[in-house]
């Protein structure tokens, strides 16, 4: 199955609002989307860090942990000019 080409600031709106939907990590706020520069395993970006706002940071840490191999395998990272 083909990816879908998103920019880093697409994939970061999206993992966020996905993560915000998760038991005490509504109130998390940003997180940082960066490429993944030896690619061989597929995906081609990963999350480098977070900032869980007022939600409990090890509740989006474990959160995230299910959102990002998710949405790596739908969310193709690409620049668009």
């Amino acid at each position: 199955m083909d990816r879908m080409p998103k920019t880093k600031e697409e994939i970061e709106r999206l993992i966020v609002a996905d993560l915000q939907s998760f038991l005490d990590c509504e109130r998390a706020l940003r997180v940082v989307v960066v490429p993944i520069v030896d690619h061989t395993q597929g995906a081609t970006w990963t999350v480098s860090c977070f900032h869980a706002g007022k939600s409990d940071g090890e509740a989006c840490d474990r959160a995230l942990q299910h959102i990002v191999p998710r949405f790596q395998r739908v969310y193709e990272l690409v620049c668009k000019h």
